[in-house]
């Protein structure tokens, strides 16, 4: 079967896989070291129980569920290859945003698949079909770029050893549920809205998905570049930040700061790539520097192997874009690039003087 990890607890292993027979991708849930053969087999169960009731292109189907070697299995039929945790690390590596329509999309279609589950009632439980929980763990991305939501019936990515929930992955959850009371639909759309909430930081621009239109296709183009090492799809004028973003810039590029104010130093090679960005910025919006160029600019007339040059470059990135570059700072095919629409400020020692003078006479 060839499986390849996709979420492994101590309570079940999630895993993309090939079928023996005939070749196809499949998803594969087997127990983990403290899950016993008869528990993994109830949970296994209740999952196919309540999948049958389902029929949503984004709930996989059981395609078969037994014993292989004395260890109880059950298969989804779906060709997933990562899950939306690992997806957001790879997009906070690659220094991906979302635009606001693709993200927007991708919560719909979730949505929508959910409504689907909720117009079923659950012969066993007499009540709506819900799942309850949810979390990135949930929605499993295939390498064309297309998602699945899991977890109906038990939550199997996320269960733990004795049934409790592996707290290193953040699940979402109504006040109700966490109280212990059944789910409902509108928990269930509680759940979604706070999973969607704490996406926002990978999301183009501050305002996340509010207000656009929905673009599943384009997210499932986004996940397909990623996951294939592409640039990524270039951000259509309506998927655009409504604003464009802002970077002020101190005296000699000694600190940096966005629309929230917050001023980060920089030290001197992070100093020299801004101002490297910068000036590309104003010869050519659209031009980008290659890593080379970066890596020449923040760190001039050293010759440290490709590797390493590249892996400096990559960490003097991480770190502007956690002082808040994030919508900043593009990557494309060329290298990297400051927005073009972003707006470049400089403030002068004047200004600042002027600044922290008021600062300190405020009652």
């Amino acid at each position: 079967m060839n499986p390849r990890p996709i979420r492994c607890r101590d309570g079940f292993h999630v895993v993309s896989a090939t079928r023996a027979g005939d070749a196809r991708a499949c998803v594969v849930i087997v127990p983990g070291p403290a899950a016993s053969a008869a528990r993994a087999d109830a949970a296994f169960a209740e999952i196919e129980r309540v999948h049958a009731l389902l029929d949503h292109p984004l709930i996989p189907k059981v395609a078969a569920r037994g014993v292989a070697d004395g260890t109880p299995y059950i298969e989804l039929a779906c060709d997933a290859e990562i899950d939306g945790v690992d997806l957001t690390r790879l997009l906070h590596d690659a220094g991906w945003n979302v635009p606001p329509g693709s993200a927007a999309g991708l919560i719909a279609s979730l949505h929508e698949a959910m409504q689907a589950a909720h117009a079923v009632t659950d012969p066993k439980r007499g009540r709506p079909v819900c799942i309850g929980r949810v979390s990135c763990a949930d929605v499993l991305f295939s390498r064309e770029g297309r998602w699945y939501l899991i977890g109906y019936g038990r939550d199997a990515p996320l269960e733990g050893a004795g049934q409790e929930q592996v707290d290193r992955v953040l699940e979402f959850q109504a006040p109700e549920v966490a109280a212990g009371g059944e789910p409902t639909p509108a928990g269930d759309d509680t759940a979604l809205s706070l999973l969607a909430l704490s996406l926002r930081h990978a999301v183009q621009g501050s305002a996340a998905s509010c207000g656009e239109a929905p673009d599943p296709e384009g997210f499932a183009s986004l996940v397909a570049s990623l996951l294939a090492g592409r640039a990524p799809p270039p951000l259509s004028s309506d998927a655009a930040p409504a604003c464009p973003p802002t970077l002020f810039l101190g005296f000699e590029v000694r600190w940096i700061a966005t629309e929230d104010g917050v001023k980060h130093s920089l030290g001197h090679a992070l100093s020299r790539i801004v101002t490297a960005l910068v000036d590309r910025h104003d010869e050519a919006p659209d031009a980008s520097l290659s890593l080379q160029e970066l890596l020449d600019a923040g760190w001039p007339g050293e010759r440290p192997v490709a590797e390493a040059g590249a892996n400096r470059v990559y960490v003097a990135l991480t770190q502007l874009r956690r002082m808040g570059l994030r919508d900043v700072i593009e990557r494309n095919e060329h290298g990297y690039r400051l927005a073009p629409r972003a707006v470049i400020r400089f403030v002068s020692p004047r200004t600042e003087r002027a600044r922290s003078q008021v600062t300190r006479s405020a009652p």
